[in-house]
């Protein structure tokens, strides 16, 4: 699926993708990608290194139940709207959550499982995937495993990369305009 998201990022161009109106929409996204890597890295700081061992309850894991995954499709949206693709983004967000849907869902019966009543409790407090608007909850120090801290760095580093490689593509974009040259698609 990822090759064909890619291919449709790339071989597509909105009209009017120069106006004001879809700077806005690209400064949007990449707003929303910078969100996303940080909040990824602010789930790692709670839980890297302790996932099925403790249930964190603080941090962003006190405004949703699943941050880590909040912020990556908040990085999936704003690479698309980055990318001025609103059609793109709209398939995108929807593909992402019908995808994560039954994941979050296993996810929650092996946590039952593993902490049983104080994860029911857990489940009626925070919500599911979208967060909260509230103030986190936190501890005064936080334990930061550096291997996963170091892994998160790696990973969010692909929602950095996609902005420079967006950059690229809408500076071929405009010299396309320029020179009347079209994608063939």
């Amino acid at each position: 699926m990822a090759p064909a998201w890619l291919a449709m990022l790339i071989a597509t161009q909105p009209e009017g993708f120069e106006t004001l109106g879809y700077s806005l929409i690209e400064f949007l996204g990449f707003f929303l990608v910078f969100a996303a890597v940080l909040g990824r890295l602010w789930c790692t700081l709670y839980i890297g290194g302790r996932k099925d061992l403790d249930l964190c309850q603080s941090g962003p894991y006190s405004l949703t139940r699943n941050p880590l995954y909040f912020f990556s499709f908040l990085g999936l949206v704003g690479v698309c709207l980055a990318a001025q693709n609103i059609v793109l983004m709209i398939i995108s967000a929807v593909a992402f959550l019908v995808y994560y849907r039954p994941v979050i869902r296993n996810e929650e019966k092996r946590l039952l499982s593993l902490f049983g009543p104080d994860y029911m409790l857990y489940m009626a407090r925070v919500p599911r995937f979208f967060p909260r608007l509230d103030l986190p909850e936190s501890e005064d120090t936080v334990v930061v495993h550096s291997r996963a801290f170091v892994r998160s760095l790696t990973e969010v580093m692909w929602f950095l990369v996609a902005i420079v490689g967006i950059e690229v593509l809408e500076e071929l974009r405009q010299a396309a305009v320029i020179s009347g040259w079209q994608l063939p698609l």
